[in-house]
């Protein structure tokens, strides 16, 4: 089908126009994420802004916290001696700190719409003229942080931004490399058959029968703990400095090497249909070698099913690392990915329920990349297959 009648049908529809024009505003905004939030602006900021606009919270310190925390100590009976003086300290599990506070900035607009806030100092019930142009509504101050700030004091937006540019990164590589993969395998057993497509659907059915999600934690747990690949990444740059970007280099990797198998069997299921059709036979007939049929006539003519995958594989290795994150054993706190975000305020909703941008904000931006990309998704499904299309 010419790209030409594939653009037309897609410009019919407003919608996957308006989805693709969000993919292309968040990838803009990836690309350029170093100029808009440059490194120093992640580093921690405690004291960001006045007093009066932080929301200080007792900060509840958990026996088991701290006797996990505490250094081991080599004579058993000082270390017993040490547990029981911590937790002589405690009525029950937790207790109250005199003096600890977790200070966290509100999205400004929050603050500028709150009538007991400080700077709103009220005459007769009406904030003053210049309440007014410092704290109103639509004053720069009100909109200085307008997704508010993390206990560390560093802006939410500027870390959604860099997220969002670790979230193209994390689509975008273990997509292609499952892509690579899956083509190649569905190509040779659908185009051989015999043994290789019995070794190979084998593979396939082996992978397929364990849950993906045991599969990735499995693969991540023994590749991280692997001397040899340890000392391959020392061999490249990457030491102990660099661990957080090791980590997030075997997410990728194992990702890609976990996530091959659905779109394998769609194009070996073309393949099979195309293999026997008369342009395959007149291409044998005329002298061409198996592998310029296999990648100049045959792949062509599946190629449709293997971008209309990409587009949800993309958001689904987006949503893997949300919840490898999530569960710990995904990329380290020190990138600031979606997942690591979402983690992170939920823990702070938990600890404090008042607390709710961190985790609402970075909830929010991965629904609307991930819902642009499924409707647009969905709109490329059906102007490239004939079958579904209007």
């Amino acid at each position: 089908m010419p790209w030409r009648e594939v653009v037309r049908l897609l410009l019919k529809r407003k919608l996957a126009v308006a989805c693709f024009a969000v993919v292309v505003i968040c990838a803009f905004v990836a690309l350029t994420a170093q100029v808009w939030v440059p490194d120093s602006d992640l580093d921690a900021k405690p004291g960001v802004d006045s007093a009066a606009n932080l929301i200080d919270r007792e900060t509840k310190l958990r026996k088991q916290e701290l006797l996990d925390d505490y250094p081991d100590i080599e004579d058993a009976d000082a270390q017993k001696q040490a547990e029981e003086e911590i937790a002589a300290r405690f009525d029950g599990e937790e207790i109250a700190v005199t003096g600890l506070k977790r200070s966290y900035h509100p999205p400004s607009w929050v603050l500028a719409m709150d009538a007991e806030h400080p700077h709103w100092k009220e005459t007769g019930g009406e904030p003053t003229p210049e309440a007014e142009r410092d704290w109103g509504f639509f004053s720069a101050k009100a909109w200085r942080f307008p997704m508010g700030c993390d206990v560390e004091g560093v802006s939410i937006l500027g870390k959604l931004i860099r997220g969002l540019q670790l979230a193209f990164i994390i689509g975008i590589i273990p997509t292609v490399i499952s892509s690579i993969i899956a083509v190649i395998m569905g190509l040779l057993a659908g185009y051989f058959g015999k043994l290789l497509d019995d070794t190979i659907m084998f593979i396939i059915s082996t992978m397929a029968s364990i849950p993906l999600l045991l599969l990735l934690i499995a693969f991540i747990q023994a590749v991280r703990n692997s001397e040899m690949i340890t000392n391959w990444f020392e061999a490249i740059g990457l030491g102990e400095d660099e661990k957080h970007w090791r980590n997030l280099f075997l997410v990728l990797i194992v990702i890609g090497l976990t996530t091959w198998i659905g779109l394998s069997r769609l194009v070996r299921a073309e393949v099979l249909k195309h293999k026997n059709r008369e342009y395959i036979d007149a291409a044998r007939a005329l002298g061409y070698g198996t592998w310029r049929i296999l990648f100049k006539h045959v792949l062509p003519n599946v190629f449709h099913i293997v971008i209309i995958t990409f587009t949800i594989g993309f958001i689904g290795a987006v949503g893997l690392e949300v919840f490898l994150s999530y569960v710990g054993i995904g990329v380290e706190a020190k990138l600031p990915t979606w997942g690591q975000m979402i983690s992170g305020g939920r823990t702070e909703l938990q600890r404090d329920p008042s607390v709710w941008w961190p985790l609402t904000f970075a909830t929010l931006f991965l629904f609307i990349l991930s819902l642009a990309f499924s409707l647009f998704g969905d709109a490329l499904r059906d102007a490239l297959d004939p079958k579904l299309r209007t």
